[in-house]
């Protein structure tokens, strides 16, 4: 699911995209959309995934990259401390936001 909101203080779309059941090609083909938007803030929930691939984390790492080049944001949700954790020790965490819930995530960005 893609949802697209327009904030009232500002003028940037926030897209969520929840991972469910999604593959890492429909990821990284929603993202590459979202980068094209430009300045844009993208949520990536992963919702209870107890797992991500290295495939996963390079299409995050990637897109993370490109947005921030114009001007846009990302931020990770994981319900999993586990999954959490991970993006710490891979490093990630320090080029976007890994929280727990979509409210924790938007509330970062206000």
């Amino acid at each position: 699911m893609v949802e697209v909101a327009h904030g009232s203080e500002r003028a940037t779309a926030i897209v969520v995209v929840e991972m469910k059941e999604a593959s890492t090609t429909e990821l990284s083909q929603l993202l590459g959309t979202a980068v094209r938007w430009g300045d844009v803030g993208v949520i990536i929930d992963l919702g209870d995934r107890d797992d991500a691939s290295s495939d996963l984390l390079t299409v995050i790492h990637r897109a993370n990259r490109q947005l921030r080049a114009l001007g846009g944001r990302l931020a990770v949700i994981s319900r999993r401390p586990e999954l959490r954790r991970m993006f710490d020790l891979t490093l990630l965490s320090a080029g976007f936001g890994v929280y727990s819930s979509r409210d924790e995530a938007l509330r970062s960005w206000t």
